[in-house]
This record gives C-alpha cells, structure tokens and sequence, in this order.
C-alpha cells in the first residue's frame, strides 16, 4: 500500500509539473498579447487623430476653394467661417480655464 501511495505522489507531482508548464506558457502569451494589444491601441490613437487633422485640413480647404471660386453661397462661406470662429472661442475659453 505504501509504494502505492508513492506512485499516487509521483503521478500527482507530475501532473503539477506539466500544469505549471502550461500556466508559464500560457501567462507568457497573455504577456505578449497585452503588449500587443497596447501597441494596437497607441497604433489606433495615432490614427484617429491624424484623422481629424485630414479632416480639418479638408474642412479648411473647402472653405478656401468656396471663397476663392466666389460662384458658390456666399452664405455657406460665411457659415462656416462662423463656425471656426466658435471653435476658436471654444479653444481660447479652455486655455483660460
């Protein structure tokens, strides 16, 4: 009973063993996915803003071409000169906060 007992341990060590191999492996890839995950999401970040800056570039370009060509609304222009200006006011008001 006694050496049945030691082969009992021995299986259970064993078991352990390869267990905590696997625990290693698999907490070494979650570290690796979590790094990546980081990366993807600062990858995400530049990509977002550098969308709005293409976008108030072309805001911004739009309104030029409609103020150059002078066919166009005046109206429309002058709303979206309005429009800068807010967002100009709404920026000074935050700097002053």
């Amino acid at each position: 009973m006694n050496e049945e007992y030691r082969l009992i341990v021995r299986e259970f060590k064993a078991r352990i063993a390869q267990l905590m191999a696997q625990f290693n492996t698999v907490d070494s890839d979650k570290l690796q996915l979590q790094k990546e995950n980081l990366a993807l999401k600062e990858k995400i970040n530049l990509l977002e803003q550098e969308k709005e800056n293409l976008g108030r570039k072309y805001e911004n370009l739009r309104i030029a071409k409609v103020i150059e060509s002078g066919y166009n609304d005046n109206r429309d222009a002058k709303q979206k000169i309005n429009k800068l200006l807010r967002e100009i006011d709404k920026c000074i008001a935050l700097l002053n906060k």
